[in-house]
């Protein structure tokens, strides 16, 4: 009776297995989306730039190994009174449901952007098709342009494109990256201050435009207020603790107006409040490094320890600039995008719950120190730099 009961829970296991896919969609039914481009109109509404994937066009010549001539991607362009409004007119002029989950980026135009987000957030946090590791973009103009620029030679597709900017950049310490995710974590905190990486085209022929990263657009209740530059936005990686591999030019030695470039190989930075008698004192950042001479000039001997101790010292120099500029900035926007109040919240949470509401004034007024400790591990095979013969 026992073995019974056992094979038959065995079949009902194994029809379970075969019941196929209930929410499947066919490749024809619908328009698979790599990119999405939302700017407002004259009249206040959206226009949505859809770049979709002409998945025939994708196809490779087996024998060849090229693609098509005609471009992979179309881009679409659909206006509405709300997002939802304009993703349901795209099924109007097309006959087919855009898919939103393979969407690797979506760009926010700046006149958008500085309007305020939130209605089209609130969207995007709700809708379980959109992936929130889809990576959040402001465009330096209109995000209609972004998407319409041209791939380079290695990317066909431009959202692609645009994601592989980012991750390279990124790890470099030269651009922000922000997904969904990222971008909604950062905006339920109580201080309500983001970053999203900028973007914009640069006209590379007389009709062809390209695009290039630039600067980090800061966000505060969901509304643009201001641009960090690169090295302000260097200094916020810092700051972040996201610093993975970076160079660092150091002028060195001063008096010879030459430079020394530092490779960063690792970083680490820690935030701490420094809190006595139940009252914020400070901030102190203590950045901890490790890095590499990647490029010498002939005025530096790296034999000698004294000189190697003053690179670090002149390292560390221009590290802590960098930071306190973006924390300058930061002041200036009146935005905590450094995350100093959720430090405070973690090593004080009934402080904070003290400071919570007139932390825009705190934030302004208390005092940040910075430590930076760079420390050269390797510099190279060669100790000396060859002196210039000119040519």
């Amino acid at each position: 009776m026992r073995n019974k009961v056992i094979l038959i829970l065995c079949i009902i296991l194994q029809i379970s297995l075969l019941s196929g896919c209930w929410s499947k969609k066919e490749l024809d039914e619908i328009s698979i989306l790599s990119g999405i481009g939302i700017d407002n109109t004259d009249n206040d509404q959206i226009l949505l730039s859809m770049q979709v994937i002409l998945h025939r066009e994708m196809k490779i010549d087996s024998q060849s190994g090229k693609r098509g001539k005609e471009k992979p991607t179309q881009i679409v362009e659909v206006i509405g009174n709300s997002l939802i409004d304009a993703n349901r007119n795209y099924l109007l002029q097309t006959g087919r449901k855009g898919y939103w989950s393979h969407i690797s980026v979506i760009v926010i135009g700046e006149e958008l952007a500085k309007k305020g987000i939130t209605p089209i957030l609130d969207i995007l946090e709700r809708d379980n098709e959109i992936r929130q590791r889809t990576l959040i973009l402001v465009a330096k103009g209109e995000a209609k342009d972004i998407l319409m620029a041209e791939t380079i030679d290695l990317e066909v597709v431009q959202a692609y494109n645009i994601k592989d900017m980012i991750d390279s950049s990124h790890n470099q310490g030269k651009s922000a990256k922000v997904d969904l995710h990222k971008y909604f974590l950062m905006r339920s905190k109580d201080f309500n201050s983001c970053f999203v990486p900028g973007i914009h085209t640069i006209k590379t022929t007389e009709n062809i435009s390209s695009l290039e990263l630039t600067d980090t657009g800061i966000f505060k209740e969901n509304k643009l207020v201001g641009w960090f530059n690169q090295n302000e936005t260097r200094g916020l990686l810092w700051i972040l603790d996201e610093i993975y591999n970076c160079i660092t030019k150091v002028n060195y030695p001063g008096e010879k107006s030459d430079f020394v470039i530092i490779e960063t190989l690792r970083s680490r930075t820690k935030v701490k409040p420094v809190i006595i008698n139940n009252t914020l004192k400070k901030i102190v950042l203590n950045v901890s490094a490790q890095g590499k001479i990647a490029r010498s000039n002939e005025h530096v001997d790296l034999r000698k320890t004294k000189i190697i101790n003053e690179i670090e010292e002149a390292t560390e120099s221009v590290i802590a600039h960098k930071m306190e500029d973006s924390i300058k900035k930061g002041k200036e926007f009146n935005t905590d995008i450094f995350g100093f109040g959720e430090a405070i919240y973690k090593k004080a949470p009934k402080l904070w719950e003290e400071m919570r509401d007139n932390w825009d004034d705190i934030f302004l007024s208390i005092p940040v120190e910075i430590n930076v400790d760079m420390e050269i591990k390797r510099t190279g095979l060669i100790s000396n730099s060859s002196k210039s013969k000119g040519m």
